[in-house]
């Protein structure tokens, strides 16, 4: 049968279970789709690109142009971590099959590395506050504790953009602090960083702050990274036949002329912020 003679799945979207908040009317979170070849051949991103390359991120830059709406929403409905033996991973239900997602599962299906491959490729971790971080990343110049974006070294603008559009969109306009800042500190300052620990901690952020605590400021969340989201999922077997399931495409790219146009724009630190979608709290910043 040919693709166009099978008949695709209802949107029928499960309500949510006992104690989650209905996601139904929520917005799916629009990923970046880098111009990857283009990026990659700009001389003043080759410093850039190393650190994409060692730290497994280049293949985020360009994630499916598709993702299963009906399969990431029930996905949101089900998911929690209420009740259950280790409170890292997350339950979930999606056509009445029951799932387990860790960032194991996580770093299988992106094809990272849940562990480095060698320690003596990093630098051992020491704890650092984020007032550390902040100090060092901004070359001594900011004693806050948080940085401003301009802040960061030029050599990281990009792999900021790519953290906080693509795999933790719960971030400040201009502003880095908690999870992405450590992120960031980590590439920089040649520590050990996965990916994958730092989708699971958007994961859960989202379950505490939307389902668990039912925040009212939380309502601007939208469902994060879909198209990820369901590479993973399709990994673990969900949904169980994807050729029926209905799809929703995304082709739009993120070129090098967007970039260029992004990169004119840098809030002085004095100027009353603008925030990004989703705006988050000040005092509710992931960590």
């Amino acid at each position: 049968m040919t693709s166009e003679g099978i008949i695709k799945r209802p949107m029928v979207t499960q309500p949510p279970i006992e104690g989650n908040l209905d996601c139904r009317a929520r917005s799916f979170h629009s990923e970046l789709c880098f111009d990857k070849e283009t990026f990659k051949h700009q001389p003043e991103l080759k410093d850039s690109f190393h650190l994409l390359q060692r730290y497994h991120l280049e293949h985020l830059m360009t994630p499916r142009d598709f993702f299963y709406p009906r399969v990431a929403l029930d996905f949101y409905q089900s998911m929690t971590t209420h009740r259950v033996r280790d409170p890292t991973v997350i339950h979930f239900t999606i056509d009445g099959r029951h799932g387990i997602l860790g960032t194991r599962h996580i770093a299988e299906a992106l094809h990272i590395p849940y562990e480095p491959v060698s320690l003596a490729d990093y630098r051992e971790w020491a704890h650092f506050s984020q007032s550390d971080m902040v100090r060092i990343l901004s070359r001594g110049t900011s004693t806050r504790s948080f940085l401003f974006r301009k802040e960061l070294p030029p050599g990281m603008f990009l792999l900021d953009m790519l953290l906080r559009s693509n795999i933790f969109p719960l971030q400040h306009m201009v502003q880095r602090r908690g999870a992405i800042l450590d992120a960031l500190f980590k590439i920089l300052e040649g520590f050990y960083f996965g990916s994958h620990h730092l989708i699971m901690t958007s994961l859960l952020y989202f379950e505490e702050k939307v389902h668990k605590k039912k925040l009212q400021r939380a309502d601007v969340i939208p469902l994060l990274f879909p198209r990820l989201l369901c590479q993973i999922l399709e990994h673990l077997g969900y949904p169980s036949e994807p050729q029926l399931e209905r799809r929703r495409i995304c082709r739009e790219i993120f070129t090098h002329d967007k970039w260029n146009q992004m990169m004119t724009y840098v809030a002085p630190p004095g100027a009353p912020a603008r925030l990004a979608h989703p705006e988050i709290p000040q005092d509710e910043q992931p960590q």
